[in-house]
């Protein structure tokens, strides 16, 4: 409202809290007018205490022309190092045995590992047992270039050149004697049954008797990987076990025995045996029960051990018990109560080696019917 009283127009009406500014700058696009305000708008800001807003002008940032040149030169680099890429890409494998190269594939999934296990287990299904390669497989990657096309293969193709080119070896099973290895045979079950085969000679037909069987020596079996060439059939292998050395031993002539008898048995001539025992046997070559003599004999390389537990009924013999008699002469004897045998159950444990009865030995007796003593009266008036 002015000094009269009266109001503004309308089109001078100011906003409340809004500074007047200058009608050119309230256009857009216009220069910022200097002209004074009227003295209406300079009083109404005066009385509101609104000062005029300064807008500041945003200036323009312009580069420079250096660095519009290093820019562009960063840019031609890397042009530059994208097609250098897209040239020289690796987009192949070169698979390799030692130094060899067998051929590229472009698969780039494949691997050194891969290729070794895929192998490895077609090896394993055609020998029939675990396979280790001796040969190292080595996947380089490489850019495949015009002149390298010529060797680009399918794996199909591949994988038949690498069988032709390893050498594996085969899990097999060592049969050790005394920490010594002497043979070797396919697996474990060829070796079990080796050692059965050995002691098929000693294996008793009654079922009934405790018979164990082992070996004398110290028998392993080891695992290993060996050269296929190495492996023995089972035949093989029995006939190496049971092959052995000439030693000398001891003999002790039994009920039946005969010179001739008793060489073919160490398989000696009957010359050979009475030289060895010249101060013994006669010129007639007659022997005697218990003679011990001397023999060559095969040790083979391992001994069948039989160990068989037996429960034998023995005789418990009665006991004669003396009673003296004051009221009967001297010499005077009378058996009072006759004396009747017991009997008791003997366990006892039988080692042979090789069927040679080696040890007997008493492991317990238990008596299972009580002998009754004789008693005997004796005078000693």
């Amino acid at each position: 409202m002015d000094s009269k009283g009266n109001f503004p127009k309308r089109e001078e009406r100011i906003p409340y809290g809004r500074a007047i500014r200058n009608e050119e700058t309230q256009k857009k696009g216009t220069k910022k007018n200097k002209k004074k305000l009227s003295p209406y708008k300079q009083k109404y800001n005066a009385q509101h205490n609104i000062k005029p807003v300064k807008r500041k002008k945003l200036q323009k940032r312009s580069i420079s022309a250096k660095n519009r040149r290093i820019l562009a030169l960063i840019i031609a680099i890397l042009a530059i190092v994208l097609i250098l890429l897209f040239v020289f890409r690796q987009n192949g494998k070169e698979v390799f045995i030692g130094e060899t190269s067998m051929g590229i594939v472009e698969d780039k999934s494949v691997t050194a590992d891969s290729l070794l296990q895929t192998l490895t287990a077609q090896l394993q299904q055609e020998v029939g047992a675990n396979v280790k390669i001796n040969e190292t497989i080595e996947v380089k990657p490489l850019h495949i270039s015009k002149a390298r096309q010529k060797d680009v293969c399918q794996m199909d193709y591949l994988m038949p050149l690498l069988r032709q080119k390893v050498t594996y070896q085969v899990e097999a099973a060592a049969i050790t004697v005394d920490g010594k290895e002497t043979v070797i045979v396919a697996n474990q079950q060829e070796a079990d049954a080796v050692f059965t085969a050995l002691q098929e000679p000693y294996k008793q037909q009654d079922e009934t008797r405790n018979i164990q069987y082992s070996f004398q020596e110290d028998v392993q079996v080891v695992l290993k990987y060996v050269d296929p060439s190495q492996i023995a059939a089972k035949e093989n292998a029995v006939q190496t076990l049971q092959s052995g050395t000439r030693v000398p031993k001891e003999y002790t002539v039994q009920s039946g025995d005969a010179l001739y008898k008793i060489a073919a048995k160490f398989d000696m001539t009957q010359e050979e045996l009475k030289q060895m025992n010249a101060d013994l046997i006669p010129q007639n070559g007659t022997v005697n029960v218990g003679w011990v003599l001397n023999v060559m004999a095969e040790v083979p390389m391992v001994s069948v051990k039989t160990t068989e537990t037996v429960v034998l009924t023995e005789v418990e013999k009665y006991n004669v018990v003396y009673q003296q008699d004051s009221s009967k002469n001297k010499g005077y004897q009378k058996v009072t109560q006759q004396g009747k045998d017991g009997q008791k159950e003997v366990t006892k444990e039988i080692v042979r080696i090789n069927g040679e009865l080696t040890s007997e030995e008493v492991v317990s007796e238990k008596i299972t019917v009580e002998p009754i003593d004789e008693i005997v009266v004796q005078g000693t008036k």
